[in-house]
């Protein structure tokens, strides 16, 4: 059984519960005194009969009430009659009730949504928002928090966490088809033309500065009887026919190398775009790709740079991200109070919420208030419940003091007076 803690405030309570406990019994010794004191001396004077009724009926009535009392915490004088020691007795069956009472009549949808409607919560928000230092103070806890929230992350579980996602983002799109696209949009219309011109002008330039290569490629693919000079021919042929067709094709839009590249261009963009092939190819590549250390290392040193920015941003209190969080809190908060629609919506939401929360784990709530209490040890339980009503329930003690012995006076009284009011007649009655 878990053992309640006791705390500054229940020790205050003891002594109160101690000190009227003290109170109520001192009172019931002394009208018992007193009762026992006008019983040896009710001849003495007729009055002594007046305090004697008193004292007998607050004495009844003291002990009525202890006992009630006493019986809903334990035994009475230790013995076990029944209905007696009430609360240890039925613990369970009142921490059920208790649950089922907070959940009915604390915890319904409507009970809260009332609640929640009659605060004006938006506006109360909002209002709070808006003041600098309190946003400031949002501010800082939610750079704090993610910096906390980063700094206990695990790097190895995250690092994979960002493979499997760019991996997947990866592999479920297409790119061949984008691709296509892209070029389709960029050769459209007169910039098709444009492209051709540039990409002649680039194998221009390419044949001109691959000269000494050219040269050296030439001359290890001829056969070596064949003469240099010859070699240096074949070289000046095939690059002078090569420069003659690319100058052609940069002259004339109507080449028919042009028009034929122009074709394959065209064709290839609708491969891209449609073709099985070239997407099955794709797959290979984009496979072949996430098997390189080179991604693992770019998806690693990403989640560290993303890291250290975030702690840096938590750790500074002038960091920009502090500042552009406490500018956005300002600025939600006038929005909510400039924007009725928007501060209804917030409130339908906030009651929305509210009613779902309570719908879907109300009755946990009681089920946790039930199981909490019902987990107590009986006697801790007493001790808890007699520590947080004892204090009023020794009221009663003395009320039922108090209310007995003015009973008391008051059946004597009456007592007294029908006793002369029988003499009276009797006297009167020969007449």
């Amino acid at each position: 059984m878990p053992h309640l803690k006791s705390t500054d405030l229940e020790q205050s309570r003891h002594r109160d519960l101690a000190r009227m406990k003290r109170l109520a019994t001192g009172l019931l010794l002394a009208v018992t005194a007193i009762y026992i004191v006008a019983r040896l001396f009710r001849d003495f004077a007729p009055w002594v009969g007046y305090v004697e009724a008193t004292a007998e009926a607050a004495m009844v009535g003291a002990l009525a009430d202890w006992f009630a009392v006493t019986a809903l915490f334990r035994h009475p004088l230790g013995l076990k009659i029944p209905h007696t020691a009430i609360i240890p007795n039925r613990k369970s069956q009142i921490a059920e009730q208790f649950g089922r009472f907070v959940q009915e009549n604390f915890l319904s949808e409507q009970v809260i949504s009332d609640k929640i409607r009659a605060m004006n919560l938006s506006r109360q928000v909002a209002v709070w928002i808006v003041a600098p230092k309190n946003a400031e103070a949002v501010a800082e806890q939610l750079t704090a928090g993610l910096a906390g929230a980063v700094r206990v992350m695990n790097d190895a579980d995250i690092q994979r966490m960002i493979e499997q996602k760019v991996a997947d983002k990866i592999r479920d799109t297409s790119f061949a088809p984008l691709i296509g696209e892209l070029l389709t949009f960029l050769t459209s219309g007169r910039r098709q033309q444009e492209a051709m011109d540039a990409a002649v002008r680039i194998a221009l330039n390419l044949l001109e500065d691959s000269d000494e290569q050219l040269r050296e490629k030439v001359g290890t693919e001829t056969p070596w009887w064949f003469p240099s000079s010859l070699d240096k021919a074949v070289y000046k042929k095939l690059v002078r026919s090569l420069s003659k067709t690319l100058y052609e094709m940069q002259m004339d839009i109507f080449h028919p190398m042009r028009i034929k590249l122009v074709k394959m261009t065209d064709q290839f963009m609708e491969d891209l775009k449609h073709s099985q092939d070239i997407r099955n190819k794709e797959v290979s590549i984009k496979e072949d790709l996430l098997n390189q250390p080179a991604l693992r290392d770019f998806t690693g040193t990403l989640w560290q740079d993303i890291k250290q920015a975030l702690l840096h941003q938590g750790e500074h209190p002038n960091a920009e991200l502090k500042q552009t969080i406490q500018k956005s809190v300002i600025k939600f908060g006038e929005s909510i109070l400039e924007d009725r629609a928007l501060a209804n919506k917030i409130d339908g939401w906030a009651d929305t919420s509210a009613r779902h929360l309570i719908r879907t784990y109300g009755h946990e709530v009681a089920d946790l208030i039930s199981g909490t209490i019902d987990n107590w040890d009986a006697t801790a339980t007493t001790e808890r419940i007699e520590l947080q009503i004892g204090r009023d329930l020794q009221f009663i003690r003395i009320n039922g003091t108090v209310v007995g012995g003015l009973a008391g006076l008051t059946i004597h009284l009456i007592a007294e007076l029908s006793s002369l009011a029988d003499i009276s007649l009797t006297d009167l009655w020969p007449l």
